[in-house]
């Protein structure tokens, strides 16, 4: 599929009235849906149906229908571990179609059409990941993972942090805490949170934990002398969540980078003058959701418009299982994960390190 960044644009600016005309197409058609949500239900669907909309945007601007159906194969987890019906999340998608052939009529691609057609199609095709957890208490590590999220959600955060950082020289390095450790508790709560296990007050006081805890091991770690190179992290405008880029700015600061975190929700236009007032050799961007991508094309866009350099790296869960989509959206390389960010960081920055 090709990107068409014309009809994109036209989802985006008709996403209010598509998810309106979805939402009641769905509760004219689902009477369980009204029983269930009663008088907040158009609200509700509403919503849902908004941010369908701008992930087959994302889907469209860059050809990759993968981030439609990743997005919609989510849902269908979470509703199912919340005791919906598995059919339920495929009449979401009818009453999407249906939506968009009303409102879009003859500006209706037939692109738009296929990448609905084949998420459903990855639905029929698919039964549910595995929502096991992927921790297992015989591994030494994985047990103070489990020994980590119990204690905060026995109410005890102080000890949480006390039994990762008693760790830290004895079995563990600051970087090991930080990758093994801390990121697969957030991993772990937030696949707990998505079958439902925990609320959303239990899942942010893990992370209000995590980042104390990020803080105190960067503060206690000696740090390696200063390397010369300086990386601005952020996550992209819309994008509240920035553990993982937080994560990284430690990282970084530990290996002796000077790291500017500027933290979520950055706009696009405040990232030129960050990265000239502190002269950054890597500029590294997080993306929290498909339908954020729009903001992370302004964003590279606005930099390489103001100057050729920082390097530009991104990453996040936007783009798990979509091979490339870095490269498409104009950034200069992508990283998986911390451990890979901290090396190509400095592959990226070395041909412009003052210090070479």
């Amino acid at each position: 599929m090709q990107a068409d960044a014309k009809a994109a644009h036209l989802l985006e600016q008709s996403a209010a009235e598509i998810s309106q005309a979805a939402s009641r197409h769905l509760l004219a058609t689902a009477p369980d849906v009204v029983q269930q949500f009663g008088s907040d239900g158009n609200s509700i669907w509403q919503q849902h149906f908004d941010q369908r909309v701008l992930e087959l945007s994302a889907a469209i601007a860059t050809g990759e229908s993968r981030l439609f159906a990743s997005r919609v194969s989510w849902s269908r987890e979470a509703m199912t571990a919340r005791g919906q019906d598995e059919a339920f999340i495929k009449s979401t998608l009818v009453s999407l179609r249906y939506a968009l052939i009303e409102v879009l009529t003859d500006n209706l691609s037939n692109d738009i059409i296929t990448v609905i057609d084949n998420a459903e199609q990855e639905l029929f095709d698919n039964k549910c990941v595995s929502t096991e957890s992927a921790l297992d208490p015989r591994n030494p590590v994985d047990n103070i993972v489990l020994q980590y999220l119990q204690a905060i959600l026995q109410g005890n955060s102080r000890e949480a942090t006390r039994i990762v950082i008693d760790e830290i020289d004895h079995h563990l390095t600051a970087k090991t805490a930080i990758l093994n450790v801390l990121m697969p508790a957030q991993r772990e709560i937030g696949r707990l949170w998505h079958l439902g296990d925990v609320t959303v007050a239990e899942e942010h006081q893990v992370t209000a934990t995590t980042q104390h805890t990020m803080a105190l091991i960067s503060q206690q770690t000696k740090h390696l002398p200063d390397n010369g190179y300086t990386a601005v992290c952020a996550s992209v405008a819309g994008n509240a969540h920035d553990l993982g880029i937080r994560a990284i700015s430690y990282l970084l600061e530990i290996e002796g980078w000077r790291t500017i975190y500027l933290g979520a929700d950055i706009p696009a236009y405040d990232l030129p003058a960050a990265v000239e007032f502190y002269d950054a050799n890597i500029i590294m961007l997080s993306l929290g959701l498909s339908s954020q991508l729009p903001k992370l094309r302004a964003a590279i866009g606005a930099l390489k418009q103001h100057s050729p350099r920082p390097q530009i790296m991104v990453g996040g869960n936007a783009f798990a299982g979509v091979t490339g989509l870095w490269q498409k959206i104009g950034a200069d390389g992508y990283a998986p994960n911390g451990e890979q960010a901290i090396i190509l960081a400095k592959e990226l920055a070395a041909p412009v390190n003052p210090l070479n």
